[in-house]
C-alpha cells in the first residue's frame, strides 16, 4: 500500500493479459466475475493483490486493489483511508484537473457482497476529454479494497455492465481467526482528532494529587461517539498517567453534532485532547 500513488503509472505501463470472453478471478481468497471482451492483469505481490480490467478499443479501467493484511480495529480503517485513500483520491483530482479533492460530506456509498462501500465520483478532464473516476473503499473479510474506475465520458455505457458485473459478485473469504469485534470495525467512521468538532467539551479538574506529583502535558483520550452525537465510550492512551481520570471523565461530558454518511447516522470514533500546564 506504500506506493499508492504510483499504482495507476503502474498499470498504465503494464500490458493486460488476454483471458478470452470474460471469465471469473480466484486467488488467495479474492474473487470475482469480469465481463465478456475485457482483459485481466495481476501484478499483485506479498502486500497486496493488484488486478486491473481494460476493454479493448475503450478508455475503460478498472482496478480491485487488495489489502493482504487484517484490519483489526477502526483505527487501523482509518490510518489506511487517510494514508492510503485519500492521497489517491487527491492524486486522482488533480489529473483531472480539479481544484480541490472531494471532502468527507461529499461521499457516496453503494452496496459489495452486502457490504457499504463508501466513495468518491469525482469528473474532470483527462488527456482532452471529459473523464469520470469513481473510488470506493470496502472492508471485506477484514481486509481492507480499493475499487476503482475510470473512463471517458464517451465510454461510460461500455464500463457500466462490467462494473456492475464486479461489484455484484465480488467475495472475499473470511480469515481463518477473525477478530472478535470484526463485525464492528466497519459500522464506526474514524474520524481523527475530534477537539474542533466538539459542540460542547467541558474541561477536566486538574486533581490535587496530579499537581502534587508535578504532572502536566497533554492527554489524548480515544472516545467513540454514538449516532445521537453522545460519548459511548473513552479511554486515556496516551499523557501523564495522574491526569487520565480527569480527562476521561470530561471526555464523557463531551457532545457533537451526530454524524450522517450516506444520509444514515453513524458512529465515529477519533481522539479528544486535553492540556495541563502548572501555574
Amino acid at each position: 500500500m506504500k506506493a499508492a500513488l504510483l499504482i495507476f503509472v503502474i498499470f498504465l505501463a503494464t500490458p493486460a493479459a488476454p483471458q478470452g470472453a470474460g471469465g471469473r478471478y480466484a486467488k488467495d481468497g479474492l474473487a470475482f466475475d469480469y465481463a465478456a471482451g475485457w482483459t485481466l492483469a495481476d501484478t499483485g505481490d506479498a502486500e497486496m493483490q493488484r488486478l486491473m480490467l481494460r476493454r479493448d478499443g475503450a478508455s475503460n479501467i478498472i482496478f480491485v486493489f487488495a489489502q493482504r493484511r487484517l484490519i483489526t480495529t477502526a483505527m487501523e480503517l482509518y490510518g489506511a483511508r487517510s494514508t492510503v485513500t485519500m492521497p489517491y483520491v487527491t492524486n486522482i483530482a488533480n489529473k483531472l484537473g480539479l481544484s480541490y479533492p472531494p471532502s468527507t460530506r461529499d461521499a457516496q456509498c453503494i452496496q459489495v457482497d452486502g457490504r457499504t462501500a463508501l466513495g468518491f465520483r469525482m469528473s474532470g478532464m483527462l488527456e482532452g476529454a471529459p473523464t469520470t473516476a469513481e473510488v470506493y473503499t470496502v472492508l471485506l473479510g477484514q481486509r481492507l479494497l480499493h475499487l476503482v474506475h475510470v473512463r471517458a465520458e464517451r465510454d461510460e455505457a461500455a464500463g457500466a455492465a462490467a462494473w456492475k458485473t464486479l461489484t455484484d459478485t465480488l467475495k472475499v473469504d473470511a480469515p481463518a481467526n477473525p477478530s472478535p469485534d470484526a463485525d464492528k470495525i466497519e459500522q464506526i467512521v474514524a474520524g481523527g482528532v475530534l477537539n474542533g468538532k466538539a459542540i460542547k467539551k467541558p474541561q477536566p479538574s486538574y486533581p490535587a494529587e496530579a499537581k502534587m506529583a508535578r504532572a502536566q502535558g497533554t492527554v489524548a483520550v480515544q472516545i467513540v461517539i454514538d449516532e445521537e452525537g453522545k460519548v459511548a465510550s473513552a479511554k486515556a492512551v496516551s499523557g501523564p498517567t495522574p491526569l487520565h481520570g480527569a480527562s476521561v471523565e470530561a471526555a464523557r461530558k463531551a457532545r457533537f453534532e451526530p454524524t450522517t454518511l450516506c444520509g444514515k447516522p453513524v458512529k465515529v470514533t477519533g481522539v479528544i485532547t486535553y492540556g495541563f500546564v502548572l501555574r
